[in-house]
């Protein structure tokens, strides 16, 4: 049974829309603009070109299960999260078209991306789909936490980027818990919800290190031992991605778990005391 405080806390959480214009001079943007390092900068561009289709299959997924929600603050929450997701989209696609400038094939692989979005939705039961997303919505919630609380995540970062990453950590953690609130009420399977788990940790963090591959191999340091060398101490030192990561992850195989037993409330407190400008739609 998940815990009523989770429950309570999770209907509490308002879920603003807003109107983001990070107005970046591209042009002005180091190649390696995460600490001037070959094998972070390439991690973070292939993380953002999984976003675009990404979240726009969110979407799909919670608005193909909205006609059985009856709870109106969960209705509320589901507006506010699509808001969210289409924004999130916009931001990184604006950035993955400047990828392309640097010859990496980031709109190519958005295009491949949408086709099979469209064939998993037409495909696959939707079911299934939302429990995808409850999946990758686990994984960009814990990783959002590393972003606003690790100093060492984001350490080294060009600035104008450390704060788009942080708009979209902070937003990623108001609306951790609405595809799972919604899995809950309208599928509520323990075991489709785990085996979707299974294969997207599988299937995300191969996608992912494969494009960047492919944007290593596109800049002549596939094959440089520097640039591995960078990469394991990414994973397992500083930030120590893989380490940092585990405990929350795991939590997700848990039968009474919710992604608001992490209460981290706090940190939307900070974040919107700080930002108080941005227009809410």
């Amino acid at each position: 049974m998940v815990n009523p405080l989770s429950k309570r806390i999770s209907a509490a959480i308002n879920i603003p829309g807003r109107k983001m214009d990070f107005d970046f001079d591209l042009n002005a943007l180091p190649k390696y603009w995460y600490s001037n390092d070959a094998f972070r900068s390439t991690y973070m561009g292939a993380l953002s070109c999984q976003f675009p289709e990404g979240e726009r299959m969110f979407m799909d997924a919670v608005r193909d299960h909205q006609h059985m929600i009856k709870d109106p603050r969960l209705l509320e929450q589901i507006k506010g999260f699509i808001q969210q997701e289409a924004m999130h989209g916009h931001e990184h696609s604006q950035f993955n078209k400047h990828l392309d400038t640097m010859g990496y094939p980031a709109s190519k692989y958005e295009a491949f991306q949408k086709k099979e979005r469209i064939w998993m939705r037409k495909y696959i039961p939707a079911k299934h789909m939302l429990a995808v997303t409850c999946a990758l919505e686990h994984f960009t919630a814990i990783m959002a936490h590393q972003v606003l609380t690790n100093p060492e995540a984001t350490e080294g970062m060009n600035e104008q980027f450390k704060e788009l990453w942080k708009w979209h950590a902070i937003e990623e953690t108001e609306h951790k818990a609405v595809a799972f609130d919604v899995y809950q009420e309208a599928v509520g399977s323990y075991w489709i919800r785990i085996f979707a788990m299974i294969n997207i940790t599988f299937m995300f963090t191969l996608r992912t290190s494969m494009l960047q591959m492919v944007f290593l191999w596109k800049d002549g340091q596939l094959f440089k031992p520097k640039t591995w060398l960078s990469g394991f101490k990414f994973y397992f030192k500083k930030p120590g991605m893989v380490p940092s990561l585990w405990r929350d992850y795991i939590d997700y195989f848990r039968r009474d778990f919710h992604p608001w037993d992490q209460d981290n409330r706090e940190l939307l407190v900070q974040w919107n005391e700080e930002h108080s400008n941005f227009k809410i739609l």
